[in-house]
């Protein structure tokens, strides 16, 4: 969890986008208990994973979830899990519903390791997409965002969070949480 005035800054900083619509994929398996959490404050959340799972795996799974300014999901994705490698936090256009969202990120789910496997990528884990995402080429990198128009990942300070643009340097951009507020 962080305090409240970080998460004052943090919040400011994700709804500051009127034209953009904002979402959250928060991982199973860092969060206890996700998908009950979820069917009581996000009933629409949907799991990225397609199917019918094992409870296991539907516990362990990432869920794609829809944040407005005031709902308990912004909470849990923003205040209570950041800086607990809970998930990330994604921008895209206004009118870019859910399933939209859900079906984009399933196609960057699976990628090819070196020797042809094909391998979960789990790029909402901030620790991985903050990692792999400035390495990637340009053409990668707008593939893998698509209709994504940027990322919000926890920093590995936790005073700071990160700002990745699907159109802007590979580098992101740093929110410094304390002076923001």
């Amino acid at each position: 969890m962080i305090p409240q005035a970080q998460y004052e800054a943090l919040h400011r900083a994700v709804f500051g986008h009127p034209a953009r619509a904002v979402y959250a994929v928060l991982d199973g398996a860092m969060i206890e208990g996700l998908p009950s959490r979820l069917a009581k404050i996000a009933p629409d959340a949907v799991c990225l994973f397609e199917g019918s799972l094992d409870p296991m795996l539907s516990a362990a799974a990432p869920y794609v979830v829809k944040l407005d300014p005031k709902s308990g999901a912004t909470e849990l994705a923003l205040k209570e899990g950041w800086n607990g490698h809970w998930g990330i936090v994604l921008l895209t256009d206004a009118g870019l519903d859910l399933r939209a969202v859900r079906s984009h990120l399933r196609r960057v789910l699976r990628v090819s390791a070196p020797d042809g496997t094909s391998m979960l990528f789990r790029f909402y884990d901030p620790r991985a997409f903050r990692t792999v995402i400035p390495v990637l080429d340009s053409g990668v990198r707008r593939d893998f965002f698509g209709p994504i128009h940027g990322v919000y990942v926890e920093d590995r300070t936790p005073d700071s969070a990160l700002f990745f643009a699907r159109d802007g340097k590979p580098e992101p951009q740093s929110l410094l949480l304390s002076a923001a507020a």
